[in-house]
């Protein structure tokens, strides 16, 4: 029998294990091994030539924009020149400018305009000059919560008057937020970046030496997934793979006395012992965590998106671990749930410069759509049988990825080519300019099908429905499968073909709460129309208006308005809108039946962009915020229609009673609304319906494991399981 290891030996033989942890986590988790570089072959293609030097361009002289400026990059040598005489030429004029929004929020022709109250907010917004709470602050219910810190005796007895007290209160709160006001990254909600902004996130990494010396071996060896579940788990998982190292230096120390000796080959030998093997493969799965863990968290504090406060423990992925790679997620336009897996972890390995590159693409592919009032996005081109059409002379030609080959004209007019391009251009046009920035291209040609006036149709897919209760006759959750999920597809009819322009993933209804009359909470089944409809009315900045049925708790949230108060319940007037965190997001189109029936179901934006992809609606069919704006700044351009303005609402306020405290709001408006002139045509397909109910169930269901012994016995069906058609 070996002698056992001091208390000292057996420490310093777990550190030397720890440190070596890297090269026994990359043997369990599929690391490649490293090669020496083969030598060049004979036949091996020439080195790459040196890039020629790019000509002048027009901003390397700083001067300022003039107004009505643009830098027109055109075939025959950059210039400054008006936009009217770019315009004459033939030239697509792109607004890079700090100041932009999308068409949808525009205010109208001088001549006839009509004030769009959401376009200043979402310059605001895509600037970070003011942060999401700060616009809530200035609204009535961020106002009246405020009034609520007040004391009692001190507070104003007129409903739209502040005292002294209150106006101080309001202030030192507007202060306060101002302080702690930090990045939006609200991409992921349609509202992307400025280029200003950009420039901020590139002078700032520029000014970090850190990048290079975190553990991306790490996160690159890593295989498995690391999410945030809960306090207790995190903790639990972290305490085990740490005892597990322990253990593991225990049994290495009663193998092999000399610590210098502990290698991967030794711990093999443990697990070749049927006894010992499935904890050292825990144990190896936890070292993993813990190193994929560390790196990330020490990524994310090299970015500024993890603070050491509250303080972090190394290798703990803990709630603020967890919200910093979410913030992180945002900030590239990631659609993931703070996951350190799958592109997360792609995006993580790539360099701030390559990400900064991806993120100009972006914003140049939202205002190129605008500009040049184009759809496609590459969206008909997947799949086993792309799409494709006829042309005039019947050649079959691709439907193309028209946003996607603007945006490489425009990159490749501005010389941009790499990361370090980016930097030299933003560079020389200079933070000055980009409140006016205006740039003219030489125009893409459109396909044939293009006009401006387009003969568009919608078609709504159901996918896979199932009207079966989700749990069975104990209250344990069905499994209901979908194969099919429900798809979005807008298309042009042409020459006698239906030619699809863009297909998106959607939602449809399914059984969620509602609110009955008897005051309980039930399930009840939340229909998406089938047959034709049409789109007469698009809304921008669409405000939702709860129905009744709303249970009151959902329209509540807590809001800190005073670190020395408690955080304070007020009506989540966010989501009602209007804004990108409305119901409805950031657009909206009312379907209707041609006799002018609406049974309230919309086509719209959303905030919750993880939840489309798998998830249910309430009847309606959302989608990603910017690909709604996208589709409706297209049909404005491409559809006659009436600007109708803001649609106000004089003196609407609504109450809620929730554990018998009573909160009331008040909305102003209900969007700024178009009119399609003729109305757009939208078919819904009923999709395959799934299980054995074969129609929309029409009846309030009790929840599983709910009281309802204070309902009235006759107000709704037993949970039972369904049969029949």
């Amino acid at each position: 029998m070996m002698p056992a290891l001091s208390r000292h030996g057996r420490s310093f033989l777990l550190r030397l294990l720890l440190s070596l942890l890297p090269a026994v986590a990359g043997v369990s988790c599929r690391a490649q091994p490293e090669v020496a570089s083969p030598p060049p072959r004979r036949d091996a293609a020439p080195a790459a030539q040196p890039r020629a030097p790019r000509p002048p361009m027009p901003w390397d002289d700083g001067k300022p924009l003039e107004p009505g400026e643009v830098f027109a990059l055109r075939p025959d040598g950059p210039r400054r020149e008006t936009s009217a005489s770019a315009r004459a030429a033939g030239l697509l004029i792109v607004d890079l400018s700090d100041e932009w929004a999308p068409f949808i929020f525009s205010d109208g022709e001088a001549d006839a305009a009509k004030p769009n109250g959401y376009r200043a907010t979402f310059i605001a917004l895509a600037n970070d000059r003011a942060s999401p709470d700060e616009v809530f602050l200035e609204s009535p219910a961020g106002i009246a919560a405020v009034r609520d810190t007040v004391p009692p005796e001190q507070r104003s007895h007129k409903a739209k008057v502040l005292s002294a007290d209150e106006t101080r209160a309001l202030e030192r709160v507007r202060r306060a937020m101002k302080a702690q006001r930090a990045p939006n990254h609200l991409e992921v909600y349609g509202i992307p970046p400025t280029l200003s902004v950009l420039w901020k996130r590139i002078e700032d990494d520029t000014a970090r030496d850190c990048y290079d010396s975190w553990d991306k071996d790490g996160v690159r060896a890593f295989s498995g997934e690391v999410s945030y579940q809960s306090r207790d788990q995190v903790r639990k998982e972290h305490t085990e793979a740490l005892n597990d190292a322990a253990w593991i230096a225990d049994k290495l120390a009663a193998l092999r006395p000399d610590a210098a000796s502990a290698d991967a080959g030794t711990i093999a030998t443990l697990e070749a012992d049927p006894k010992l093997k499935a904890r050292v493969e825990r144990y190896r799965r936890g070292q993993a965590r813990l190193r994929v863990v560390r790196a990330v968290q020490a990524r994310l504090s090299c970015e500024g998106l993890l603070s050491a406060k509250p303080k972090v423990t190394p290798g703990l992925y803990e709630l603020s671990s967890h919200e910093a790679l979410a913030e992180f997620e945002k900030k590239n336009d990631i659609f993931g749930w703070g996951i350190i897996a799958g592109d997360t972890q792609e995006a993580l390995l790539r360099a701030p410069a390559e990400l900064h590159l991806d993120t100009f693409r972006r914003i140049a592919a939202e205002r190129l759509a605008d500009a040049a009032g184009i759809l496609e996005d590459g969206s008909m081109s997947k799949g086993k049988k792309p799409a494709s059409y006829r042309d005039a002379s019947g050649a079959e030609r691709p439907v193309p990825n028209l946003i996607g080959d603007h945006v490489d004209a425009l990159l490749k007019a501005m010389h941009i080519e790499s990361p370090d391009d980016l930097v030299q251009v933003l560079r020389a046009v200079g933070r000055d300019r980009f409140a006016n920035l205006r740039i003219a291209i030489p125009p893409l040609p459109l396909p044939e099908y293009y006009a401006p006036v387009m003969d568009l149709v919608a078609e709504i897919d159901r996918g896979d429905i199932w009207y079966d209760l989700p749990f069975d006759k104990d209250g344990k959750p069905l499994t209901q499968r979908r194969e099919k999920y429900p798809s979005l597809t807008v298309s042009v009819n042409w020459r006698r073909q239906k030619i699809p322009l863009v297909r998106w993933r959607t939602t449809i209804g399914s059984w969620r709460s509602e609110l009955h009359s008897d005051g309980q909470v039930y399930l009840k089944y939340k229909n998406s129309d089938v047959g034709p409809r049409i789109w007469k009315h698009v809304v921008a900045a669409p405000v939702w208006i709860p129905p009744d049925g709303t249970p009151g708790k959902d329209l509540l949230t807590k809001k800190v308005f005073d670190r020395n108060q408690k955080p304070v319940t007020v009506v989540d007037t966010q989501v009602m809108g209007p804004g990108f965190e409305s119901a409805y997001g950031l657009v909206m189109a009312i379907h209707i039946r041609k006799d002018g029936f609406d049974n309230q179901i919309r086509t719209h934006g959303s905030v919750d962009y993880t939840s489309i992809a798998r998830r249910f609606s309430h009847g309606c069919h959302r989608l990603v915020n910017n690909r709604a704006v996208r589709l409706f700044d297209f049909v404005l351009r491409h559809r006659t229609f009436q600007r109708l303005g803001e649609n106000t609402l004089a003196h609407f306020k609504k109450k809620i009673t929730q554990e018998g405290q009573e909160y009331e709001y008040e909305l102003a408006t209900r969007g700024y609304y178009y009119e399609l002139v003729p109305p757009m045509p939208v078919n819904v397909l009923e999709g395959r319906i799934m299980g054995q109910v074969k129609k929309p169930p029409l009846e309030f269901v009790r929840k599983p494991g709910v009281d309802y012994s204070a309902a009235p016995a006759d107000s709704v069906i037993e949970a039972a399981p369904q049969v029949g058609p």
